[in-house]
C-alpha cells in the first residue's frame, strides 16, 4: 500500500511521462522513471513494456534498493524496467536525488551519437542554465558527459564511474538517450526540459 504521500509524487511522475510523451521525448515503449518512496531503500518505477502514451499509475511498481519487485507488484509478466540498475546505482550514489528520469529526444540522441568522440557537451552563459538544481548564475560551465551505450548496465555504470560529481546534473547514453535526476519530481521534469532547450541552442549553434 502506497502512502498519501508516495501516492502523490506518483501521480506527479505519471503527468510527467505523459508530458514527454506529447512532447515526442517517450517513444513507444521506450524510456524510464522512478521516485524515491517514503521508505529510502524503495523506488516507484515505470515497467517494462508500456506504451507511454497508454501509460497508467498501475504501470508504476515497487522495487527495493537491488531491483527487486515487491508485492503485490510481483506479478506473473511484471518485469521492472530494463535499466533498473541504472535508478538504484543513481539513488546509492546520490542520497538527495528523490526522482530519477530517463528520456529518448530526437536531438539527444543525435547529439550523443555525433559528439561520443568528444565524451561531453559544454554549455556556457546560457540563462536557461540556471533551470538546473544547483545553479545559480548563467556565468558557469555545464557539463553533460556522453557514455556509451551497452546492453550491460554496470557498463554504462562503470564508464560513468569517474565522472559523477555534485556538478553532474545528468548524462548521455550514445545513441541512445538523457538521465537526470534532482530532488523534487518537479526539478528533475525541470531538467529534462532544461537540457532539451540546451539541446536545441547547441544545434542552432553550430548551423548559424
Amino acid at each position: 500500500m502506497l502512502t498519501a504521500r508516495t501516492s502523490e509524487l506518483a501521480q506527479e511522475l505519471l503527468e510527467s511521462i505523459r508530458f514527454f510523451n506529447h512532447r515526442g521525448w517517450s517513444p513507444a515503449t521506450s524510456t524510464n522513471y522512478s521516485i524515491r518512496t517514503e521508505d529510502p531503500q524503495q523506488f516507484l518505477i515505470s515497467r517494462s513494456g508500456v506504451d507511454k502514451s497508454r501509460f497508467e499509475r498501475s504501470d508504476l511498481i515497487v522495487i527495493d534498493s537491488d531491483g527487486k519487485i515487491l508485492p503485490p507488484f510481483n506479478q506473473p509478466g511484471v518485469k521492472s524496467s530494463a535499466e533498473t540498475e541504472i535508478h538504484t546505482a543513481l539513488y546509492a550514489r546520490f542520497p538527495e536525488a528523490e526522482c530519477v528520469l530517463h528520456t529518448h529526444s530526437v536531438l539527444g540522441t543525435v547529439l550523443s551519437q555525433k559528439f561520443l568522440a568528444q565524451e561531453q557537451l559544454v554549455f556556457e552563459g546560457l540563462e536557461i542554465l540556471k533551470g538546473l538544481e544547483g545553479n545559480e548564475t548563467h556565468e558557469l560551465r555545464e557539463v553533460l558527459p556522453i557514455v556509451p551505450n551497452s546492453q550491460k548496465m554496470s557498463e554504462i555504470l562503470r564508464s560513468m564511474e569517474e565522472r559523477f560529481s555534485p556538478r553532474v546534473h545528468g548524462f548521455l547514453i550514445a545513441g541512445h538517450g538523457l538521465y537526470t535526476w534532482a530532488s523534487t519530481v518537479a526539478a528533475a521534469r525541470r531538467h529534462v526540459e532544461t537540457f532539451e532547450f540546451l539541446f536545441d541552442c547547441y544545434a542552432a549553434q553550430r548551423r548559424i
